[in-house]
């Protein structure tokens, strides 16, 4: 695992040139990976109670506030995640606007979410139904957010599992998103967070 771990480091810190947007062709994936993903324009405002918490570390924070602007950005209503840390990426996913239904943990939610996020800690959250997440996700116009998509084996594969289906895969290297949506056009994107 250690070798493969590598070898995706080195592809991904050669590959990811559409960090500033170049060789990206799609208008509506450029928008998204200059002002969604790397945030340039500083467009988003973080709910003002939550971003003077303390006890979360600065990557955890920018992780949240991406989460929070994609949520924001795609209008998503319903979200499911995946994961044991829920206090902080409540009160994001809370504050984000139109995203009103936050389910944790919950497999039969994910045919209906608008976007899903899958932690770290997945499989034994899942206990044996990873194959379930995996014919379920990606159904529907859908975005779809998995954590150590190089580093952890059971994430690694559901990203591969995914990706195949989606339209837009963009690899952040510790995390990636999964887009699916027949009116985008398909692409496969290497980005820096």
């Amino acid at each position: 695992m250690i070798g493969t771990y590598l070898k995706e480091r080195v592809k991904h810190a050669v590959r990811f040139r559409h960090k500033r947007g170049f060789g990206v062709h799609s208008p509506f994936m450029f928008n998204f990976i200059l002002n969604v993903i790397r945030d340039r324009r500083h467009t988003f405002v973080y709910p003002e109670g939550v971003e003077r918490q303390k006890g979360i570390g600065h990557r955890e924070r920018r992780f949240y506030r991406l989460l929070f602007r994609m949520a924001v950005f795609l209008k998503v209503r319903s979200v499911v995640c995946f994961t044991q840390k829920r206090e902080m990426l409540d009160l994001y996913l809370q504050n984000a606007g139109s995203a009103g239904q936050v389910e944790y943990n919950c497999l039969e939610a994910v045919g209906n979410a608008d976007m899903v996020y899958v932690g770290r800690e997945c499989r034994t959250l899942l206990k044996g139904r990873d194959k379930e997440l995996g014919e379920m996700a990606g159904g529907r116009k859908q975005c779809i957010v998995i954590s150590d998509i190089h580093k952890n084996r059971f994430n690694a594969s559901l990203w591969r599992l995914l990706a195949g289906k989606a339209n837009v895969r963009v690899d952040m290297m510790w995390y990636g998103v999964l887009l699916f949506d027949e009116k985008l056009q398909k692409g496969s994107y290497h980005v820096m967070l």
